[in-house]
Formats: C-alpha cells, sequence, structure tokens
C-alpha cells in the first residue's frame, strides 16, 4: 500500500489506523514522489489524504499516466471526487477526513477485493445536501447524471447511449438542467456544477 500524504501528521494517522492489517507493506511518499514508487510496486493500493486542491491536481496528473492506480480518497468533502471520470481514472473509494479506523481498514480490504467503497458522505456534496440549484429546485437522479457526464465532456449521443435513452429526452433533460441552475448553456451549467461543488475533476 502506498500512502500519499502532505505532512507526517497525516501520514502517521493513516498508518496508525491501518496497523490492524498486518502482513501489508505501507510506503509513504508525496504527490511528486508517487509515479516513481507505484511504477516500482504497480499492484499497490494508493491511499491519498492531502488537501482537495492537491488531490485534484494528482488526479489530474494520473489522467497521463499508461497505467492508473487503484486510489482511495480521503476528503473533507468525499462527494467531489465521487464521479465517473474519477472512477475511470482507478478511484475505488471515497472516505471523509474522519473516517475511522475501522472505516479506513474496511475500504482497503473492500479495494483490495475489487470493489468499490462508497461512504455515505461521498453521495451528497458538503456544500449541496440537497441538491439545491439557484431556482431552489432540485435536480432529479436523472438530471444529476445527465450533469455529470455533461460535466466529463459528453455530448447529448453519448449521454443518450450511456444511459439507453433517446437524444430527444436527453435535451428535454438538459433543458430542465440549464432552468434550474439558471445557465445560458452547457457550458455554464458545466461551470455552475463545479463551482457550487456538486462535481469535481
Amino acid at each position: 500500500m502506498i500512502v500519499v500524504a502532505h505532512d507526517s501528521m497525516y501520514a502517521a494517522r493513516v498508518e496508525a489506523a491501518l496497523h490492524e492489517l498486518s502482513g501489508w507493506r505501507i510506503d509513504v511518499c508525496t504527490a511528486r514522489q508517487l509515479r516513481g514508487l507505484f511504477e516500482e510496486r504497480p499492484a499497490a493500493i494508493v491511499v491519498i489524504m492531502l488537501s482537495d486542491a492537491e488531490s485534484r491536481r494528482l488526479l489530474r496528473a494520473i489522467r497521463g499516466w499508461p497505467r492508473s492506480p487503484a486510489m482511495i480518497v480521503l476528503s473533507d468533502d468525499p462527494a467531489r471526487f465521487w464521479t465517473s471520470a474519477t472512477r475511470t481514472l482507478g478511484l475505488r473509494a471515497a472516505l471523509p477526513l474522519r473516517a475511522t479506523a475501522e472505516e479506513l481498514a474496511g475500504a482497503v480490504r473492500a479495494v483490495h477485493a475489487g470493489l468499490l467503497v462508497v461512504h455515505p458522505e461521498a453521495l451528497v456534496p458538503a456544500s449541496a445536501r440537497d441538491t439545491a440549484v439557484a431556482s431552489g429546485t432540485p435536480l432529479t437522479s436523472r438530471e444529476r447524471e445527465i450533469l455529470e457526464l455533461m460535466v466529463d465532456g459528453a455530448n447529448n449521443r453519448i449521454i443518450a447511449s450511456r444511459l439507453g435513452i433517446s437524444r430527444h429526452t436527453v435535451k428535454f433533460h438538459v433543458a430542465s438542467i440549464l432552468a434550474k441552475l439558471g445557465a445560458g448553456g452547457r457550458t455554464e451549467a458545466v461551470a455552475l456544477a463545479l463551482r457550487s461543488g456538486l462535481f469535481a475533476v
């Protein structure tokens, strides 16, 4: 296992939490050192415990790697990292920074077994617990799915294909999303979604 932390206090906390995982080798490194260490240990699970900004920068850098590690991110707002884009990169679990030792160890075991781990706090952004938008009208679950795909850069054809719905239905939902967000177009809607913390990366 590789723990990426920006200071020794964070690293020590993760190491202590994972102490019960006997038999596991734990290496600690900075974000800059991760690629070299991962190339030496490509099967290692990577636990990222950085500031949200640093975590996002690291995930963007990993996009350019030939192979992505299986990752667990700890964040004050784990919902910002639980997106289809980050899961495609290799994110397998998103936990709050205050996750218990049992939760962290359980997540590591689950990821090692090939599972995804979603903490309840990763399902709703801290800044938008009720998915409130500019008009005060919440997005439906389908609208959230479509907006997330829009954030990932998908056009209507791709969205329709991925969700198994018609392009006409996608257009209807996009129009509703724009109205609820008070956006003048798709680009503005994506910007508003990212600014509000609905999605990230």
